[in-house]
């Protein structure tokens, strides 16, 4: 009778320790659809190399994502800031404006390029060198106002 209710106890701590690793492997499952779910990739990252004696410059890339995103923030230790802008002409005369909080999806890059939508890159701290890989941190929102925090590598050139 007492190895019966020893072996008995044991069952139950296994059912209990089993119950306990599915538990938490479908917690993880259910973690990475709600949140591992955007798919966010960058390609023709660069930076313009500044020109002598200013700490302003550009940078160029194309943002894609797997599902509708805004971005809210991008930043980088080197700069004390860095903004998103537009260039649009009006009245022959190419303006330049901040924009807030640009969208992308799965149909729409973000597309940042020379003479367009581009990141202006304000208060270089240290001088960049060419070919210099600097990581630009974007933080982004989704629908459901979640933040998505991803670093991306952009080449000085």
């Amino acid at each position: 009778l007492g190895l019966q209710n020893n072996l008995l106890l044991k069952e139950k701590k296994m059912i209990h320790h089993l119950k306990m690793k599915l538990s938490f492997f479908a917690f993880i499952l259910i973690s990475s659809f709600a949140y591992g779910a955007d798919e966010i990739t960058i390609s023709k990252a660069f930076i313009k190399m500044p020109r002598p004696g200013v700490d302003v410059t550009a940078g160029f890339a194309t943002v894609k994502a797997t599902s509708d995103l805004k971005v809210i923030e991008v930043s980088n230790k080197n700069f004390k800031k860095i903004e998103l802008h537009s260039m649009k002409m009006a009245n022959g005369v190419m303006e330049m404006r901040k924009l807030t909080e640009p969208k992308l999806g799965p149909n729409s890059p973000l597309v940042l390029s020379p003479g367009n939508d581009h990141l202006m890159l304000f208060g270089l701290k240290e001088k960049l060198e060419p070919g210099e890989n600097l990581d630009l941190t974007f933080v982004f929102k989704d629908g459901k106002n979640n933040k998505i925090t991803k670093a991306f590598k952009f080449v000085v050139k």
